[in-house]
């Protein structure tokens, strides 16, 4: 999608006039925010009191692949161990606030293991994220069927490791969505919403793979721009003013709504979430993940506060749903850089 970018404001060539503010410090032009803007909204599908029972944390109907509260499992593939022949990976689950730390339990065809216990990654509103390592000696010769269970209750899943002599299995895609431009009459023709994931199913169920390599794009974050909150933004012509127009509290609270709700519609709600708990997944990120063209753009957009403040949320859920980590976990999640 084309950034809604206004073609009214001052290009380059023009020059940049000062920034001017009014009397209450807000960027004239288009504030961000203004006194008495109505940000209170009915629920609906995406946002999460039309997903979640904002009191209880509960699931509705809708989402429930489970009769227990719990959203998920989603498996990852971490490492191998060679020294201790151990595969090892980890298993993310959301539970409503108030339940117990969920537990996973595996069978590797030998005997149930120990339950792995679960680290608290963080919460939204009602919604608890945990994260649960787990581990499977690898045999020298052969390829292991894994079962587990959440809490030890419910569906049986399973997944697949490969022998210490044996060759890997994987499998790689991009792209989970349907860029904005796509016709909704466009995607029946090529398959509807699920057609990578019946394909990369009946294929697992033949030959199982160890491990999905996900090549970016996850999932589509465009539609975070339809929203009436942006408009006040959108609509200031000069780029000094745009750039330095504050990240409201009310952008804040939308944001970190979109991209909780987004996440669970776009992962678990899907036939990827079906996948998900079957073979391991291993993420790249990408410019879709987080919105279209993101490091593309002129430096004060790129760097404007509304920008930059924006794309820690999407990189907060990113953690999450992708690493099965948190900001301050990410060092010790295997993860490197400046900040983690």
């Amino acid at each position: 999608m084309d950034f809604p970018v206004s073609h009214q404001q001052y290009n380059e060539h023009d020059g940049i006039r000062p920034t001017e503010y009014d009397e209450n410090g807000i960027p004239r032009g288009g504030p961000a925010y203004y006194p008495g803007q109505n940000m209170t909204v009915p629920p609906n599908a995406d946002r999460y009191e039309g997903n979640f029972d904002a009191r209880t944390g509960e699931p509705f109907p809708h989402l429930r692949r489970r009769t227990d509260g719990i959203i998920g499992p989603a498996l990852m593939f971490v490492n191998t161990d060679l020294q201790a022949a151990t595969w090892r990976g980890s298993v993310l689950v959301m539970a409503p606030r108030g339940y117990p730390p969920p537990t996973v339990v595996l069978n590797d065809g030998t005997a149930p293991s120990l339950p792995f216990p679960s680290v608290l990654l963080d919460t939204y509103k009602m919604t608890v994220f945990y994260r649960i390592d787990i581990d499977v000696l690898l045999d020298v010769h052969r390829e292991k069927k894994v079962e587990y269970r959440v809490n030890n209750t419910g569906p049986t899943y399973q997944f697949f490791v490969p022998a210490q002599t044996t060759p890997w299995r994987f499998c790689f895609w991009s792209c989970n969505g349907w860029s904005l431009s796509v016709s909704d009459e466009d995607k029946q023709k090529l398959g509807g919403d699920n057609v990578v994931w019946d394909d990369l199913l009946q294929k697992h169920s033949t030959m199982p793979f160890h491990v999905q390599v996900c090549g970016g794009d996850q999932l589509y974050s465009d539609k975070i721009w339809q929203s009436d909150i942006w408009k006040p933004w959108l609509s200031i012509k000069d780029k000094l003013a745009r750039r330095d127009a504050p990240f409201t509290p009310e952008m804040a609270a939308f944001a970190d709504d979109f991209y909780f709700t987004h996440y669970v519609k776009c992962f678990f709600m899907s036939k990827f979430g079906d996948s998900m708990t079957t073979i391991p997944i291993s993420t790249i990120i990408d410019d879709h993940d987080i919105w279209d063209g993101i490091g593309s753009y002129p430096d004060y957009l790129q760097n404007s506060r509304v920008f930059v403040q924006l794309k820690e949320y999407a990189f907060k859920y990113w953690k999450l749903y992708q690493a099965h980590t948190n900001q301050n976990l990410a060092r010790q999640h295997g993860y490197f850089g400046n900040r983690g």
